[in-house]
Parts: C-alpha cells; structure tokens; sequence
C-alpha cells in the first residue's frame, strides 16, 4: 500500500511538473523583438518605457549587433526627455566604445545639442538670480555674451519659407499661353510654387501642343537619359515672370527610360511564391554606372532655372529589395554576411488580397534595412551635391511616406526609410504624403479618422522636424481610385485639422484644374 502510495504521488509531481511548463512556456524573444518596443515607445514619447527596453536588450544580448544601437537609442531618449546630463555622457560613451559606429555623427551632433542645453540652462539660472524681467526690459540691454547664449543655436544659412504649392502631374492646354493662363489663375488663388514633374513613363499622357521625340524619358536636355521634349525651360519661363517659384519633380530609381532590357542594372527582389530571386522594377542603386548616370541627369536638370528639385518618393527599397549582386557585396564587405532571405523573414503568408506579409523580421533583416535606408541616403546626398556644383541655390525636398513620421518601425522595414535620418541629412523640405482618401482604403477606416490621423501626422512631422514651414503636408484632391474630384468641404475639413498644429507648408496632389482653390485661398493665409 505504502509503495502505490509514493508511486501515486510520484506520478501526481510528475504530472503537476509537465503543467507547470507547458503554461509557463513562452516563445524565446529576440534582441530584435526588443530594439523593435524600444523604437515604437521612443515615437510613442514613451522615452523612460523605451530606455527600459533598450537596456534590456544590452544586457540580454550583449553579442547582438543592435547593442551600439541601443546605446546610441537611450542617448536620444534621455536628450528628448529633456535629461541633458545624463544623454550628454551616453552620447559620449557610444563615441568611446564604438568609434567606427553607425551614428557616430549622430552621437557627436548630440553632444553638441546637449552641451548647449546645458548651457542654456545655467544661462537661465543665473538670469533668474538677477531677477530680470523680459517683458520690461530690452533683449539689448543684457550684456553681448550673454545675449549669444540666448539666441537659437541652430540657424539655418538659408531662411526655409514657408511653400503652397500645386503639384502638377498634367497641364490640360493646347498651347504655352494657356498653360500661362493656369499659372496665372494659380496665382491669383494663393499658390506661390509650382512642383512641376519633369518625367514621364510610358503610357503617361503627353502634353498636347507639343511632339514628343520618346515616349517615356525626361523634359529637359541631357545625354545621360531619353528626352522627351525640352520643356522644363520653357515653364519656367512662365512661372518665374509670374512671380512664382518652380521645383522639379524628380525621379531616381524609376529613372529606368531606356534601360529596361539591362539585367545588371535592375533592382533584384525576393519572390515569395516562387522562393527565387527576381528581376523586379527599378534601378539598382547600387551598380556604379546608374549612380553616374543619375549624377548626369540631376547635373543637366541643374542647369535650368529652377529653384529646387523634389525627389519622387521611389527613393525607398521595400522589404524584398535590393538583392542585387553589388547590393550584396556592398553589405557583405561591411557586415562580413551575406543578406538572405532565409535569414530575414519569420512565417511569410499570403493576404486575401494576394500580397505578402511577415510575422516578424529577423534581428539580421534590421541591420539590412537600416544598411539600405543609409545608401540611399547617401545617393540622395550624392545628387544634392552634384546639382549644387551647377547651381548652389537650389534647394531640395523629399517625399515621405507618413509612417516613417508614425512607425518608425514599419517605414524602416516596408520602404527602408527613416525621417530621423533624413533629418540629419538636412533636406530643405520633407514632403509628407498625407493622402487621406488613399489611407481610408488601405487602413480600412472611416474618412473623419483618417482626416485625423493626417492631423496627427502633421503634429508629430511638427515635432520631430521643428520649423513648421519644412513640413511640406501634401494634401490628397483627387480620388485617384475612382478619378473624381474630392469635394471642397472635404479639403477643407484636412486643412482645419493640419494647419492647427502650425504653419505648415503645403502641397496640393494632384492639380486638377476643376478644383476651386480660391475658395480656400483664406484657409492657409489666416493662420
């Protein structure tokens, strides 16, 4: 009896045991899963949450490439949650322990920004002792070096002012006086730049009072890419003499005119159906030769007299791109593996809408993502500095997708892009692509949530980028989906919501000659 009795109880521990693991199992997480919460606190203002992340991830990963990250992340919490002291020797300690890092430039610009907070602070102390009062007395009545102490510290060399804009896909005239006609109207309703596209792709429609030499290529003279009419000269002509500003709307990987049989030159993609890799649309960044020839394209585009250029929003890699060759050895030579997509993706499945998704992204595919976003980034800086040798005032914007604004997470790994680092890199305006009706769709969302999700992006752009009038918010006035024109109320209820949080630059997407823009020319001016 005694023997069943034990062997009874035994196999009742045993049992008890087996439960007690099963429940208390829980899938291993990974040093990407917490740079991941980090970076989504972070943007979320949850500075102190994210810094507690981060150094989870340090000491329970400390072999984990994402630990210098993480040390550079806690820096740029503490300095966003106003803690000068304490981001200034973080800051420091990521330019001693790792002097080759990824943002070592990043980390010495935040120790700049800390010194001087720092400095600022014991200014304020020190005016607060004398008991000064500002409001009675002139800034010129304190003494010359203090006065240095309370200026801004960061002055741009060129005033940014503030943009509205039509973005013109298409002129409907029969000819250049009724194109000044239009630019006239613009005008006249409170536009003050045109962003005028200075490419087309087949099957694009042509202007109807000239003749094309190409069907898909440019609209100015250059060796380096098909042209498809000389045109850009010729408005802005029109523009300027009308007392408006110009910007070339410009594409870079899609910049493919007459390349398209050319393997080598092509951007490669993974392909989850197949599991093979593929020749996909684009130009491959990486190859030396479509670098030189954007270099020629954007030094000829330079020679006209325009006042800036906006990089199309196809300067962005998507989770399955780029796996050419040269993108391959590029990443190799500098992370010493190569990039796989067996080594990237976790549990790939297929939508009802037929597109691919992941469960999760390796900790390897962020190092790639990250990788990616700072080449094109360079690319970018690359043709900024070639244009700028032809013309040094020009000045330049970018199109960014509102989740790099929102999800830092989610720009980085669907369009390899970071506003933060675009930030760094110091374009003259970013572009928010604020399109609301197109939102609703692929959000699944009624039209007042996404007016205020556009609200929300304006906000955040606000206070991520700071001079309000860089954030170029474009606004949606065509339902490219269904081709009808987005009623006025509906735009005006969009700009409500975004001119309330400053005064924002805007861009109006696409210009259609039906939509009444002076009825909201009172909208932008009033605030």
């Amino acid at each position: 009896m005694r023997k069943f009795m034990i062997k009874a109880i035994s196999i009742f521990l045993l049992f008890f045991l087996f439960i007690s693991f099963i429940q208390g199992e829980e899938k291993p997480i990974k040093a990407g899963d917490l740079y991941d919460l980090g970076m989504e606190l972070f943007y979320n203002g949850r500075y102190e949450e994210a810094i507690e992340q981060f150094s989870k991830l340090i000491q329970t990963f400390p072999q984990s490439k994402l630990v210098s990250y993480s040390h550079y992340m806690i820096g740029v919490s503490l300095l966003s949650n106003k803690q000068f002291e304490e981001a200034l020797e973080k800051f420091n300690f990521y330019l001693k322990t790792y002097p080759d890092g990824d943002r070592v430039k990043e980390a010495e610009r935040g120790v700049n920004i800390c010194l001087e907070k720092i400095k600022e602070k014991n200014v304020k102390k020190d005016i607060s002792i004398t008991n000064i009062n500002f409001e009675e007395k002139k800034i010129n009545n304190i003494p010359t070096e203090l006065q240095k102490n309370l200026e801004p510290k960061e002055v741009p060399s060129k005033k940014i002012n503030r943009r509205i804009c039509a973005q013109i896909f298409y002129l409907d005239g029969r000819s250049l006086s009724d194109v000044e006609k239009t630019i006239k109207e613009l005008k006249k309703a409170g536009i003050d730049t045109i962003i005028f596209r200075v490419f087309q792709n087949k099957g694009d429609r042509t202007y109807r009072f000239l003749k094309p030499r190409n069907d898909a290529g440019v609209y100015f003279n250059t060796e380096h890419a098909p042209v498809v009419y000389d045109l850009l000269g010729k408005i802005a002509d029109i523009v300027h003499r009308n007392g408006m500003d110009i910007f070339a709307w410009m594409t870079t990987r899609y910049a493919d005119f007459g390349l398209e049989v050319k393997s080598e030159y092509r951007c490669k993609s993974y392909n989850f159906d197949t599991k093979k890799i593929e020749i996909s649309r684009g130009l491959n960044l990486f190859h030396p030769d479509i670098l030189r020839r954007l270099e020629g394209i954007y030094r000829d585009l330079a020679r006209y007299q325009i006042d800036g250029i906006l990089f199309q929003d196809d300067l962005i890699l998507r989770h399955n791109e780029d796996f050419s060759t040269e993108a391959n050895k590029a990443f190799l030579r500098e992370y010493g593996f190569s990039p796989h997509p067996d080594t990237f993706y976790i549990e790939p499945y297929k939508s009802d809408s037929g597109k691919y998704y992941v469960k999760a992204y390796t900790e390897r595919f962020w190092i790639w993502a990250n990788w990616k976003n700072r080449w094109l980034m360079n690319v970018a800086k690359r043709l900024i500095s070639t244009a700028k040798e032809v013309n040094p005032n020009l000045q330049f914007g970018i199109n960014i997708y509102y989740e790099a604004v929102l999800n830092h997470s989610n720009a980085i790994a669907w369009f390899s892009q970071d506003l933060m680092r675009a930030i760094e890199n110091g374009f003259d305006y970013y572009a928010i692509m604020a399109y609301h009706r197109q939102t609703m769709r692929e959000l699944n969302m009624e039209k007042e949530r996404s007016i205020k999700l556009m609200s929300d992006v304006s906000q955040k752009a606000i206070d991520m980028i700071g001079d309000p009038h860089k954030v170029l918010m474009k606004i949606q006035i065509l339902d490219w989906k269904v081709y009808d024109l987005i009623p006025e109320k509906e735009v005006n209820d969009i700009l409500t919501e975004i001119l309330k949080h400053g005064n924002v630059s805007l861009a109006f997407v696409p210009y259609i000659h039906q939509f009444p823009f002076h009825l909201l020319k009172d909208k932008w001016s009033t605030f």
